[in-house]
């Protein structure tokens, strides 16, 4: 990047982080702090900053050192006496009567039979007033997230506490799914009734072996020694099937001069 980019650059995190974090779906940890990752996921959906790659943005802290900010390992933020006051200081508010919030379509049963709550990394949830913001959080972590309403009001009244972040953000620790309008799992596609498994996946109990195949002998009641694994000696049966399948389908010139073989063999030995 150039000179002007990096202007550019340093100006937009300021605002993320020292300014207005909520207009750009941030929540900062206290003293103003946050993870380089999640940064760098808002900022990618930032118009002019697609391009940006984590390890260049790593390398804006680490080389450009701009005089504005902290970086220590994989956390950044804006020196404290540049921060707006209460920039990170959350009270507790009364929310409007909806709020809205994105769920990753690998959780949507899950948060249809528990609730919502914090990830691992996460001491909230974050809330939006607006549909629009709620979408662009939920779309660093998925391309197309389930959009939930939450009845905030209702569910303040009953003793869930809100916390405001910013004019558009809310915070809370959990959400039980009575306080939320979660939209239904989607039918199961047909194709996905029938999908082949893949290698690691277990089969069904009582599924049959494929045409083909030697079962295993555990699958049908043999007594395996433990030196002799089942796969090896499935192995070989598998080999004297397919040798008899070949000999099945020798020309007839050939049966017979094995059959006379056969039988030369046997007055020998009478």
């Amino acid at each position: 990047m150039d000179k002007r980019e990096l202007k550019r650059l340093e100006k937009t995190l300021f605002a993320m982080l020292g300014r207005q974090p909520d207009a750009f779906g941030i929540v900062l940890d206290e003293g103003g702090w946050v993870f380089t990752k999640e940064l760098h996921l808002a900022l990618m959906k930032e118009a002019g900053f697609s391009h940006i790659t984590p390890r260049g943005l790593t390398q804006f802290f680490s080389l450009y050192r701009p005089e504005k900010f902290e970086w220590q390992e994989n956390h950044i933020r804006v020196k404290p006496e540049l921060q707006s006051p209460d920039l990170t200081i959350y009270k507790e508010a009364t929310p409007p009567e909806l709020l809205f919030v994105s769920i990753r379509p690998k959780a949507h049963a899950h948060v249809i039979a528990r609730g919502l709550y914090p990830g691992s990394n996460k001491n909230w949830i974050v809330l939006s007033t607006e549909k629009g913001m709620a979408l662009k959080i939920g779309r660093r972590r998925d391309r197309d997230p389930v959009m939930a309403e939450v009845m905030a009001l209702k569910s303040s009244k009953a003793g869930v506490v809100f916390r405001r972040a910013g004019k558009v953000l809310f915070l809370a620790e959990g959400l039980d799914p009575q306080w939320m309008n979660i939209p239904p799992l989607p039918p199961v596609r047909e194709k996905d009734k029938h999908r082949k498994l893949k290698s690691g996946e277990a089969r069904p109990v009582g599924k049959k072996t494929p045409k083909g195949i030697a079962p295993r002998l555990e699958q049908i009641g043999a007594f395996v020694l433990h030196d002799t694994p089942s796969h090896v000696v499935s192995s070989e049966l598998d080999k004297r099937k397919a040798k008899k399948k070949s000999r099945d389908r020798d020309p007839e010139w050939k049966k017979a001069r094995r059959n006379r073989k056969k039988y030369a063999k046997n007055k020998m030995l009478t």
